[in-house]
């Protein structure tokens, strides 16, 4: 089976892979080799992927913002003979592997959280009226759907590294 992940800064790809499963809203998907075909929104939650490599089972873990997913049997290039695929986009994705750091994922956290807080007083000052309020309005939703994304990455990592 193969795996594809991509936002606009990181791409993920590979091959191998004996299961994946997509942690959505409404329960969990599991996808394995000639799943049928399949499409479905992740929003901030999780994708576990399961590789075989060198006879080893190695898991990865990645916390996604705004994601969709499809599963394809015959892949979307039709000349590509990988078999069952599983493509994700999203906004934003991080691996919870052993090269992650829950200190910079806080430190962006606590950044995007004061940035947040300026935009809101900004907005307010402005009010949501004027020309001023109405530009300012975009960067307020899309900093707090950030500050909530990072809560979210930050949640599941603690969780992970308490049941290791």
């Amino acid at each position: 089976m193969f795996f594809f992940l991509a936002t606009p800064e990181y791409d993920n790809i590979q091959s191998n892979i004996t299961k994946v499963r997509v942690h959505l809203n409404t329960g969990i998907a599991e996808i394995f080799d000639q799943h049928q075909d399949l499409m479905g929104r992740v929003e901030n939650d999780i994708v576990e992927v399961e590789a075989l490599n060198e006879n080893r089972l190695e898991k990865f873990t990645f916390v996604l913002q705004d994601g969709i997913f499809v599963v394809s049997t015959k892949g979307l290039d039709p000349k590509d003979s990988r078999g069952t695929g599983v493509y994700i986009y999203a906004r934003q994705a991080k691996v919870l592997n052993s090269d992650f750091s829950l200190e910079e994922i806080t430190k962006k956290y606590e950044q995007k959280s004061a940035e947040l807080e300026i935009q809101n007083q900004k907005y307010n000052e402005a009010g949501a009226t004027s020309v001023l309020g109405k530009s300012i309005a975009p960067k307020v939703l899309l900093l707090e759907s950030e500050v909530k994304y990072f809560e979210r990455v930050i949640s599941i990592a603690k969780s992970l590294k308490t049941k290791a």
